[in-house]
């Protein structure tokens, strides 16, 4: 029998939640569903296969997405809106709050955290930027950069948190972990550290500061300040590799 599986080319912030969810069940049925998430085949039609197509599926299914490297890019576009990072040292009292509290269970509130993390550019002065493509991505040329001072972002609005969260569950897992990491790293030192949300008021304003001009002069490096536009999007730019089983 000749299966054919088309394969997306990266696995998604949403796909790799659900992965994540699904260590309780036994390893038949995690390559079931696995196989059916990230193919055109059903569970049901998947049953039907033969245990050793199933296996050899699964095998194709994760050697096409083994690259599960975190990669930090500050700003990417999303349906044709440009998204940046949110600099520590430009954040808000809410923002440090929400992200405290949300940073307690990363990989559950791993959406939440993207969509405090990453925001819409309102404005930005690209345009003295070289700019060139390296594969799939647009990629920033010459020397390192504090790109942050490049552009501004939406105001921060825990109402539409969720809304934001749902439209950020598509980007690669790769994207999110990269800035989940970037962020704990530097928070590490700073944020959490800090308990911000238990302290008074007149505290919380005073270690503000200090965090501020403690991420305003950190060093971040050549790796984490590359200027990287992704240009793909799931639904209608993602490529798909296909793959055939005998």
């Amino acid at each position: 029998m000749e299966i054919k599986l088309n394969i997306p080319d990266y696995l998604s912030l949403r796909q790799w939640k659900l992965f994540n969810s699904m260590e309780h069940l036994s390893p038949g049925d995690k390559m079931v569903k696995m196989i059916s998430l990230l193919s055109d085949k059903t569970e049901d039609e998947v049953k039907t296969w033969t245990p050793a197509s199933i296996q050899d599926a699964y095998g194709v299914i994760l050697e096409a997405l083994s690259d599960l490297n975190p990669a930090f890019f500050p700003v990417f576009e999303l349906d044709n809106q440009l998204y940046g990072y949110s600099s520590m040292s430009k954040m808000t009292l809410g923002e440090y709050v929400d992200l405290e509290r949300l940073a307690k269970n990363p990989t559950e509130n791993l959406e939440e955290i993207m969509a405090i993390l990453y925001r819409p550019i309102t404005k930005h002065s690209f345009g003295g930027i070289k700019w060139a493509f390296k594969n799939t991505f647009k990629v920033k040329m010459g020397d390192a950069e504090n790109l942050f001072k490049y552009y501004e972002l939406e105001k921060y609005d825990s109402s539409q948190r969720a809304a934001n969260a749902d439209k950020l569950s598509v980007i690669p897992a790769t994207m999110a972990l990269g800035a989940l990491s970037f962020f704990l790293v530097l928070a590490s030192t700073s944020l959490l550290n800090s308990n911000l949300s238990s302290l008074p008021p007149k505290q919380q304003t005073e270690m503000m500061k200090k965090i501020n001009t403690q991420m305003a002069s950190m060093n971040i490096g050549d790796g984490c300040l590359q200027f990287i536009t992704y240009l793909r999007h799931p639904s209608f730019q993602s490529q798909e590799t296909e793959a055939s089983l005998n």
